[in-house]
């Protein structure tokens, strides 16, 4: 096989694990049409059917993978799933005693060896019961059936119950196979495969629920959620819709809805989705029930029409909410008042794995680690756990899983562990756990990172920033937390294997070319007004837009510059890629233009990274100044726009100011450099002295104030 078509079987291969289908069939088509016999392109080709639901399509295609490459286990494994699937039990006995013949063994085959027997109930019968008896018969059978299955559905939720999730999941897809018609297994089955990481997996058998459960709400939601996730919009849309016409009232169905608008920017429909989420009436402190409230504030977050008052007073409200059973319980703290001691710190985070979060906290982890007077805890609230999970384990002297802890067990769980200082890395994320935070298991409690903007918690002490992120005296209004500014707010580790910073591209095209990588949600009808206003005071100028999703949404987008007087012929589209495809792509662009009023974090810092500054609207809102904080680190406030005006003036300036720029691009990583965002250890630093800071005025019986920490000053010249 050439080197070429491994990489595009690779490609092809990604994109069928993110559910991309249609583009994965093609490759492997293509491939085909010049290699017939290509035994890894007929594989894949074959079990994309089986994963679409179409195992009889498939077998043709894995039969000719096995007639070319018979040695290979998988090639077996997957034809004889497929026979099974498609009813051909006959031909999946033959197959499997000539494979095992062949020579193929292992768990994996003694597994399918016993589904197949239990489908094909193979015992003799000596002859058939007579008529009158054999209904009888089924009905025992099925009462039978009836009562296993209730006693291990029983027995799965109580393994959930208890953050089992291994065990759950085993035990759901023995359920699966012995009683493969039963759809309670294969949700089961679907939703933990998902949470592991195993994409295709997790959706065939969620699919595979809803073709068994087709009056369940909640199956519909899952499969409804889990396409969206994958951002197959299309195929999602009909069963979330399912959903809420078997449940009006199914509140998670609204919520599954309102980020299927929100993932496409429709943010009043999303909106008002979360809304009548909000509106269902259940059971108070549910998980289910924080998240129709989290989900909402992240939506307001994102609308360009969200006044700032009251968006903070949406976060006052559903802090409220979040408080209000916690605050008459609230404990005594014992922990002892000795200013100097070393401190027990926690960190509650569901991202603790391959996420943004992560990758940020992990170089001042790897500083905190050994500092004499800290001992960190780790509260992971996340069953997955990958190669970043494991990494980040070492830098913490304690870790506990706690996904499947109430938050009354998870506060009894931080006061056992003596917790002195506790910090939140979710705000209002999906895996947030602020009803936690509500109960102030530890006498000081603070957020940072996760989210921009306040909890809303009256619990929560302090809010970690930075003056560029949230300039002093000026938002204070707009958070129950008081805010400590740190000298960076978040470190920058570069991927290394960067392409270098390019010539400035205007310089020899003669023009400027924008760009934008930001999340398509982000892109809303207001952002691509002022890109417009900006493009067209600029006839020369285009704009370039990647990390699109491949799923019709980019002809929306091309309409909308159309509708504000940019023609497509200025508009260059790109799919998602590799870090290597997304990064080379800024050799192409002059500036990138940042999006309103959810401003670009990461896709800011890798752009700076590559040279490119970014032109950005800072707004009234928190979530509207990360692109600020970020330029602000590197002394760049001259493309922080204060109107839109302002934002078409600046962006005008530089165009006609192309060799200043160019000086500007050449330095960029040199600015890099020299900023405490590239310094872990001036974050780890200012970040132990806060601790210390907040920890001495608790010892001093003194209540939260605001402050802020200096790089090069000495404590004794830190002020509030």
């Amino acid at each position: 096989m050439m080197q070429g078509d491994s990489d595009r079987i690779a490609e092809a291969v990604k994109l069928q694990l993110a559910g991309q289908l249609e583009r994965a069939e093609r490759i492997y088509r293509e491939l085909l049409e010049t290699h017939p016999r290509h035994p890894a392109a007929n594989h894949c080709l074959g079990m994309l059917h089986v994963q679409s639901g179409r195992p009889a399509a498939g077998l043709v295609f894995l039969f000719a993978a096995l007639e070319s490459s018979p040695q290979i286990p998988d090639y077996w494994l997957g034809y004889l799933e497929a026979l099974l699937l498609a009813g051909q039990l006959e031909g999946a006995h033959a197959a499997l005693a000539i494979a095992r013949q062949g020579g193929l063994a292992g768990e994996a085959v003694d597994n399918f060896a016993q589904r197949l027997a239990a489908r094909s109930d193979g015992s003799p019968q000596s002859a058939d019961p007579p008529a009158a008896v054999a209904p009888r018969i089924a009905r025992a059978d099925r009462r039978r059936e009836e009562r296993v299955v209730g006693r291990q559905e029983i027995a799965i939720q109580a393994l959930l119950k208890q953050g089992r999730f291994a065990e759950g999941l085993e035990l759901a897809r023995t359920m699966t196979e012995r009683f493969p018609e039963q759809g309670l297994g294969w949700k089961v089955l679907g939703a933990l495969q998902w949470a592991a990481g195993n994409i295709s997996e997790g959706l065939t058998a969620m699919q595979t629920s809803a073709r068994l459960l087709p009056q369940d709400a909640e199956t519909h939601a899952n499969l409804g959620a889990t396409l969206t996730k994958l951002e197959r919009f299309a195929d999602a849309e009909p069963c979330l819709r399912r959903a809420l016409e078997i449940d009006p009232g199914f509140a998670a169905a609204h919520v599954h809805l309102g980020d299927w608008y929100q993932m496409q920017g429709r943010y009043r429909e999303a909106e008002a989705s979360l809304r009548s989420a909000t509106a269902v009436q259940s059971g108070g402190g549910t998980t289910d029930n924080d998240l129709r409230h989290s989900s909402l504030l992240f939506v307001l977050s994102h609308s360009p029409t969200q006044d700032a008052q009251a968006l903070f007073a949406e976060h006052c409200r559903v802090g409220a909410i979040l408080e209000a059973d916690a605050r008459v319980s609230r404990p005594h703290h014992r922990n002892t008042r000795e200013p100097d001691r070393r401190l027990r710190v926690g960190w509650v985070s569901g991202d603790l794995c391959n996420h943004a979060v992560a990758h940020f906290i992990e170089p001042v982890m790897a500083q905190l680690q050994h500092r004499p007077l800290l001992q960190l805890h780790a509260y992971y609230n996340n069953p997955v756990e990958d190669g970043v999970t494991r990494r980040l384990r070492g830098y913490f002297a304690h870790w506990q899983p706690v996904t499947g802890l109430s938050d009354a067990q998870l506060a009894r769980k931080i006061m056992d562990d003596e917790i002195d200082v506790l910090i939140d890395l979710s705000g209002h994320t999906s895996l947030n756990r602020l009803r936690t935070f509500a109960r102030k298991p530890a006498p000081i409690q603070a957020s940072w990172i996760g989210y921009p903007g306040t909890t809303g918690l009256r619990a929560m002490d302090y809010y970690l920033a930075d003056r560029h992120f949230l300039p002093p005296g000026r938002f204070d209004g707009q958070f129950t937390e008081k805010l400590v500014h740190l000298p960076a707010n978040v470190p920058f580790q570069p991927y290394e294997p960067a392409p270098p910073i390019n010539v400035l591209p205007a310089l020899e095209t003669g023009s400027m070319t924008f760009g934008s990588f930001n999340r398509l949600g982000k892109i809303n009808a207001d952002t691509i007004a002022m890109w417009s206003q900006l493009l067209r005071a600029l006839p020369g100028s285009r704009m370039i837009v990647g990390g699109l999703p491949r799923d019709g949404r980019e002809q929306v987008l091309i309409d909308r510059f159309v509708s504000e007087g940019v023609a497509r012929q200025r508009l260059t589209l790109h799919g998602r890629g590799t870090m290597d495809a997304y990064l080379a792509l800024h050799q192409q662009v002059d500036i990138c233009l940042d999006t309103y009023p959810y401003s670009g974090g990461t896709t800011t810092i890798h752009a700076l990274w590559m040279g490119v500054p970014t032109l950005t609207l800072a707004g009234p809102t928190p979530s509207a100044r990360q692109g600020a904080a970020i330029l602000g680190q590197l002394g760049l406030d001259e493309f922080v726009a204060a109107t839109c005006a302002d934002f078409v003036a600046k962006g005008s300036y530089w165009a006609a100011h192309a060799g200043e720029l160019a000086e500007v691009r050449a330095g960029l990583r040199d600015r890099w450099r020299r900023s405490p965002a590239r310094k872990p250890e001036v974050v780890a630093d200012s970040l132990e002295r806060a601790i210390r800071r907040m920890w001495t005025r608790w010892c001093a019986g003194l209540p939260a104030e605001s402050f802020q920490i200096f790089e090069s000053e000495s404590p004794e010249m830190e002020r509030g």
